[in-house]
């Protein structure tokens, strides 16, 4: 939720503490319940991934474009569109990557995989987020664009071995989210059938069935259903987003 002024920032925040601990039970997180407060920024999401071996030689992953729920409607920032590669030059994504390597080496990284969030400002490349993981969805994204394995170079490097970083790019692909517009009880989901008709279809992975109850993500709800897409030319695969998202009519009550 963004706050623009000190009162609904006070009025947030008591929101969430009469529910968060319940929230934590119900996802069975075994930490205490916390609350991030961060500076809200403008521009535009990426990701990119990297492994870092012992040494602290770091090798970076392609780079992800995101588009978030809030740029479709949603008042949340869940990542509804993933696509790689990134429409990106090579001067921006060099900054990017000395962006990501500063913050590698600030939090000590090593032996590790990385995942790291950036906005791209006017004022240059700002850091949303890193962890010592890889990013959702990365395995099947760089699987399809790239023709590589990053789930064994996650276990190459840790294991002290150079990972397998393919340059010739195959294609497009993009991760996609789909949320109800409204919370309540599922009752019924249109265009699946059509969506998995689509060229550039891969695979679906369906979270709700009928009678769940669905959340915003920001409320600690998941995704009604995400699908994984390819397509050779970039042109095409966007126009399969559009019609997934002609297609899809989720409804709740």
């Amino acid at each position: 939720t963004i706050c623009y002024h000190r009162d609904e920032l006070e009025s947030t925040l008591k929101t969430i503490l009469k529910t968060m601990e319940q929230k934590y039970k119900d996802s069975n997180f075994l930490h205490d319940p916390q609350i991030l407060v961060e500076h809200f920024m403008e521009g535009d999401q990426y990701s990119i991934d990297a492994y870092v071996d012992s040494v602290g030689k770091i090798f970076f992953c392609p780079m992800v474009y995101i588009k978030t729920g809030k740029s479709i409607g949603f008042d949340d920032f869940f990542g509804y569109i993933q696509m790689t590669p990134a429409q990106l030059n090579t001067n921006s994504q060099t900054e990017a990557q000395q962006s990501a390597t500063e913050t590698i080496y600030a939090l000590g990284l090593r032996n590790t995989s990385v995942h790291i969030e950036l906005f791209r400002t006017e004022d240059g490349w700002k850091i949303i987020e890193a962890g010592a993981r890889v990013g959702g969805f990365r395995h099947m994204l760089y699987e399809f664009s790239f023709g590589m394995n990053h789930t064994v170079n996650d276990i190459l490097n840790k294991a002290g071995k150079k990972p397998v970083i393919p340059k010739k790019q195959l294609g497009h692909s993009v991760a996609m989210k789909f949320y109800a517009k409204k919370e309540g009880k599922l009752v019924k989901i249109n265009g699946i059938k059509k969506v998995q008709d689509l060229q550039s279809f891969k695979r679906i992975y369906i979270n709700k069935k009928i009678g769940d109850n669905c959340k915003f993500a920001n409320h600690g709800g998941t995704s009604v259903f995400n699908v994984i897409m390819f397509n050779k030319e970039r042109s095409n695969l966007l126009a399969d987003i559009r019609r997934i998202e002609q297609m899809i009519e989720i409804e709740t009550e």
